[in-house]
This record gives structure tokens, C-alpha cells and sequence, in this order.
């Protein structure tokens, strides 16, 4: 398991529009997200 953490310097987030655009700009650029999470527990 690995974790990462970003820290994202910003003036000022007033809506929740601007907290998207950054959450798409920096960490869904970079990674994307998981189609599917497949769990084996057998």
C-alpha cells in the first residue's frame, strides 16, 4: 500500500467549484480514477 500526500497552495477556495477544478487539475491528471475495485478474499 502506498500513500501519498499533496499539498496545494491556493489563496482562497470559496466555492466548491474551485475544489473540484484543483481536485481535477492536480491528483485526477496525474492518477485518474480506479474504473473498478476487485476484492479476492478467498
Amino acid at each position: 500500500l502506498t500513500k501519498f500526500v499533496y499539498f496545494i497552495l491556493y489563496k482562497k477556495l470559496n466555492t466548491i467549484k474551485n475544489l473540484v477544478y484543483i481536485f481535477i487539475k492536480v491528483i485526477f491528471s496525474n492518477y485518474s480514477l480506479l474504473k473498478e475495485i476487485i476484492f479476492n478474499r478467498d
